[in-house]
């Protein structure tokens, strides 16, 4: 919703930038060959003047949240509130018609329609206005957009607000120009030109955009950020984080630095690092990759590790199992829990001596926490209809996946408060829920925004750090096949 809300501001910002003195001269620019007869050279005209317009947007937006992306701490919850204070700002300008300022005052250059064609001057043309910042501003969403643009760091919304921003810019020019002389151009471009109500409705139209952008980013949960974009089955421990990267095998960043292990499904926790080569596993010291044990584990797909303790999640037979070795003497092994197909055991966590995991039994999903320490066990979450998933602990709080049938979250328990850090569209397909001319009464109504079609994205496997929340995400292809990528969600 955000990114939609800030494309249609983006969109409306093009459009009012038709007002200045360039967008006049472009409409005239472009209408002067069907004036002459040469409906084609305009047709033509207009088609690079659009192309250069959303070449100039995508440009000047996604490099800022490129920049944005790049910068150390941009993204974060500070920088957010000043993406919130800016649209608010802005919004509040735009409502009482405050001059803009700083202005450019620089206009497209006019020699280039009399030296070059037509349809290339055109394109030059649409680029510079595309760009934004060239020629003469007429909206404080421009500026407001490109704040919020470096403060998300989001280059793929960055590109989505200059192709918007480039939309807007090409619209109402290729719609009046061919007819600017007479008929319905020639109506709107005097409109336009005579009547200042028309430019202050834009303006307001602007406002309004600007403020539901500010509402949506004060409302948004947390911000995400891309850690990896093959990344999958986040650890944490301080400030460090691991995961697997296919084809690679396990990586560990530390201090920024990136650091391959020589082996897959890695886990860190405590002071150690843990991976798989093999059928061998290798406990070491994490900040030193020093190996301190080593011992064999077949059919092992999935660890976790401790200060105390090392998790193995792995398969035998037909049956899943869930094994706990305390790291003091790793030979020994605690059978946790064993299912037999179709059920499943998720993905173990460990914080201390606390083990998590989910629990698929049936068509019931669970998170199950167990003290290993004293054997005690406890249900912390159960549904039939709603499935809890790849569950996550740090220092008493609980990261988990929830799924619905309206949505896919991203949750952070602590302190009795439990609410969500990001949220996905549901993987299911949503129809009206009843057939043309029968009753809507029934359980099964369309969610919150009307029938869609099924989600192409599913969160995955999580990692709790103190400030941030890690979530591996599942592109879902035309084909089935899921591409993994992991993120970093600031909470």
């Amino acid at each position: 919703m955000l990114t939609a809300a800030l494309c249609a501001t983006a969109l409306v910002a093009g459009i009012t930038g038709t007002w200045s003195p360039c967008g006049f001269s472009m409409v005239e620019t472009l209408g002067s060959a069907a004036q002459r007869g040469m409906r084609w050279t305009t047709r033509a005209a207009c088609a690079t003047f659009t192309l250069g317009a959303l070449a100039g947007g995508a440009l000047t937006f996604g490099t800022l949240a490129a920049l944005g992306h790049a910068a150390k701490g941009v993204g974060g919850p500070a920088a957010t509130g000043v993406a919130v204070a800016v649209a608010a700002l802005a919004a509040l300008g735009e409502a009482r018609g405050v001059r803009i300022v700083p202005q450019i005052r620089r206009q497209v250059p006019e020699p280039w329609r009399r030296r070059l064609p037509l349809p290339f001057a055109s394109a030059l043309y649409g680029a510079l206005l595309g760009l934004g910042f060239t020629t003469f501003v007429l909206t404080w969403a421009v500026w407001a957009l490109a704040a919020v643009s470096v403060a998300l760091g989001d280059t793929t919304a960055g590109l989505a607000i200059g192709v918007a921003f480039g939309v807007g810019r090409a619209l109402p020019v290729v719609a009046i120009a061919p007819s600017s002389w007479r008929g319905l151009g020639a109506r709107l471009l005097a409109t336009m030109a005579e009547h200042p109500a028309s430019l202050r409705l834009v303006r307001a139209a602007d406002a309004m955009c600007l403020a539901a952008c500010a509402v949506l980013l004060a409302a948004g949960p947390a911000y995400a950020a891309v850690v990896d974009s093959t990344g999958t089955d986040p650890s944490t421990a301080g400030a460090d984080v691991a995961w697997e990267r296919p084809g690679t095998g396990g990586v560990i960043s530390s201090g920024g630095l990136e650091t391959v292990l020589p082996g897959d499904i890695p886990a860190i926790g405590g002071a150690f690092v843990a991976w798989r080569n093999g059928s061998a596993v290798t406990v070491a010291i994490r900040a030193t990759l020093a190996p301190v044990l080593q011992f064999d584990a077949n059919g092992v797909d999935e660890l976790a590790i401790s200060q105390t303790w090392i998790a193995l999640r792995g398969t035998d037979g037909s049956r899943d199992t869930l094994d706990a070795r305390p790291l003091a003497s790793p030979q020994t092994a605690h059978r946790v829990i064993s299912v037999n197909a179709p059920d499943q055991i998720g993905r173990p966590m460990l914080d201390g001596d606390r083990l998590v995991f989910g629990l698929v039994h049936g068509k019931q999903t669970s998170i199950v926490s167990v003290d290993l320490a004293h054997g005690r066990r406890r249900t912390l979450r159960s549904g039939t209809n709603v499935q809890y998933l790849n569950p996550s602990l740090l220092s008493g709080a609980l990261l988990y996946v929830r799924v619905s049938r309206c949505a896919q979250e991203l949750r952070l328990a602590r302190r009795g408060r439990d609410h969500a850090l990001l949220r996905l569209e549901p993987v299911a397909a949503q129809d009206r829920g009843h057939d043309h001319g029968h009753t809507t009464q029934g359980s099964r109504q369309p969610c919150p925004g009307g029938p869609r079609p099924p989600g192409r994205r599913l969160l995955w496997t999580t990692a709790l750090a103190a400030n941030t929340a890690f979530v591996t995400i599942l592109g879902v292809a035309n084909n089935g096949a899921l591409t993994p990528s992991l993120l970093a969600v600031r909470r």
